[in-house]
């Protein structure tokens, strides 16, 4: 079930469009592909104003028993991927919301995954507010059931400046609005989890993540995912307790990599999930208090690591 980039290159070469005509003003692109998923691209309004964030949509529809993967498939899979560089008009790269996914055993491995049906709300803006959006979309994800079969498609829709208020499409907009608010929340009283400490510590020439944290259930493992400068790690794992009662910590093995122990220091981007809550931050490795926001994963002074209690 693993894949590799070389299918996931090749699967790019053979894509087939299916877009609504050019300049149409539509706020649907018809479905792409067949049995056992399809994908199309919905807007929340074929129209926009100003330098405003306007919303779209890739949905994807599954036959009964298949799933797709969220952006950290698990043991095995194929996460889906967006590639707008044929898109016009752009501010800058569109934004990917992730809903949180169902964690899953299936043939023996630990999956993230989708079933029935997902929508991957998409957030962007115009550069030239004056002149139209043309958005270009170029996929390809995994499906699975008892086999694994690769998908491929291609979305195109123009969005147009509003001459007043954009109108809304009422079904696109519920629903984009219905799968944002499943993304992970960057608010720890909104979810109960709340991040103390970000740090790294060195057993046997392997690096280790200590997250410190408030609100953990000790009674099962959370899924962690950690994302920062040009690797990403998911894993689950069991809180243990800490000296603060209040307190659990999770412990990732991230490698021994020198790039993987220049981590102090950096921006990474963190997502627990603890049962059906999930929160998402952005960290620096070494810090007490994270940026919460989110944002670039970018460099910053590098700080000392030392040893775990």
């Amino acid at each position: 079930m693993k894949a590799t980039s070389t299918s996931v290159a090749l699967l790019f070469c053979a894509l087939a469009p299916a877009w609504a005509g050019e300049n149409a003003p539509t706020a649907t692109t018809a479905w792409s592909g067949k049995a056992p998923a399809q994908s199309r691209l919905i807007l929340e309004s074929s129209e926009f104003a100003g330098e405003n964030v306007n919303r779209a949509g890739v949905q994807i529809k599954l036959d009964e028993g298949w799933w797709t993967y969220w952006r950290a498939p698990g043991a095995s899979g194929m996460p889906p991927m967006f590639d707008w560089s044929g898109s016009e008009n752009l501010a800058d790269e569109p934004e990917t919301i992730w809903p949180v996914p169902l964690r899953a055993v299936e043939y023996g491995e630990s999956l993230n995954l989708y079933r029935d049906e997902v929508v991957f709300p998409i957030e962007f803006r115009a550069a030239d507010p004056t002149k139209p959006v043309k958005l270009h979309l170029k996929m390809a994800y995994g499906v699975c059931r008892n086999m694994c079969v690769p998908s491929t498609a291609e979305h195109e829709v123009v969005v147009k400046p509003a001459r007043a208020a954009p109108q809304l499409n009422a079904d696109n907009a519920k629903l984009i609005a219905a799968y944002s608010g499943r993304r992970p929340s960057h608010d720890p009283f909104a979810t109960g989890l709340e991040i103390r400490e970000v740090r790294t510590t060195i057993d046997d020439a392997k690096v280790n993540l200590i997250i410190r944290m408030r609100g953990l259930s000790l009674d099962r493992a959370a899924l962690v995912l950690v994302e920062g400068p040009d690797f990403i790690h998911a894993d689950e794992v069991l809180p243990r307790r800490a000296d603060d009662p209040r307190v659990k910590t999770l412990k990732l093995k991230i490698g021994g990599t020198a790039k993987i122990r220049a981590l102090s220091g950096k921006r990474i981007r963190i997502t627990v999930i603890d049962g059906d809550r999930a929160l998402e931050q952005v960290w620096v490795v070494g810090a007490q208090s994270s940026s919460v926001a989110g944002g670039g994963l970018t460099p910053v002074s590098r700080g000392t690591e030392r040893p775990e209690p």
